[in-house]
């Protein structure tokens, strides 16, 4: 049986016993050293996410200060630390193809009747040297001209207003019935028929009286009142017997019913 020294084996466990301890020393310093390596990269990546962050804000920054223009030509394709910057691009809108919808322009424009047209055509001024009387003849066919036309209501209204500014001119009479043929062709047989009694009223011996009650008694017919409409026509017939007015009033006489 083999015997060992107690010192034999002191001196054999010694080295042992330090070089396990010096390993594990190192183990440990090589850990504490790992961690602050990895603490560092954090940190350092940490920084790098700022820097890249605060060139990026810096960046939108100068390019909301500055025109778009300026800002376009100097903006570096990139950074030095490989950040990248918000592109910034110029976009150019087209106006839309589409036409705009047509507007519509049209007057209406109503005819005068086939009468208006010749009572008008017939109402020719004269002319004259008189500088007053040649304004009072341009007045006129300034209205004459209207009702032609087809502009009644300006033709109405010139009449009428040259009748009252003129009433001693011998178209007076003309200018009040012209101007209720126009209230007769907008269907306004009320409003005709008050210019109608004014020529009956103002210029009994007028050139255009019967005319004038041949037409009054038509405003009665479409106001609905025929008793008055054959009182007009059979008074036209004895005032003014033989002729075309009377002759043409017995017809109508004719065609009205007797009212109970």
């Amino acid at each position: 049986m083999l015997r060992v020294r107690p010192s034999t084996v002191l001196t054999l466990l010694v080295p042992c016993a330090m070089g396990c301890a010096s390993d594990a020393a190192s183990k440990s310093e090589v850990r504490t050293l790992q961690a602050s390596v990895k603490q560092l990269q954090d940190e350092n990546l940490r920084l790098l996410e700022r820097v890249q962050s605060l060139e990026t804000e810096r960046a939108v920054t100068r390019a909301q200060q500055q025109p778009l223009g300026p800002v376009l030509a100097a903006a570096p394709s990139s950074t030095p630390t490989g950040a990248e910057v918000p592109s910034l691009a110029v976009v150019k809108l087209k106006p839309r193809a589409d036409r705009a919808p047509p507007l519509d322009v049209r007057t209406p424009v109503q005819e005068p009747d086939a009468e208006l047209v010749a009572a008008v055509g017939r109402s020719v001024p004269a002319g004259n040297d008189d500088p007053d009387a040649t304004q009072v003849d341009g007045e006129f066919a300034q209205a004459q001209e209207a009702l032609r036309t087809g502009n009644l209501d300006r033709g109405v209204e010139r009449m009428t207003r040259f009748a009252e500014a003129h009433p001693k001119d011998p178209r007076a009479d003309d200018a009040l019935y012209l101007a209720a043929l126009g209230e007769l062709g907008q269907d306004e047989p009320a409003r005709a028929a008050k210019l109608l009694e004014t020529v009956l009223q103002r210029y009994p011996a007028g050139d255009v009286v019967q005319q004038a009650m041949l037409k009054l008694a038509e405003c009665r017919m479409r106001l609905k009142q025929p008793a008055e409409a054959r009182a007009l026509l059979a008074r036209l017939v004895n005032s003014f017997p033989g002729t075309p007015a009377a002759t043409e009033a017995q017809a109508r006489l004719t065609r009205i019913p007797r009212t109970p």
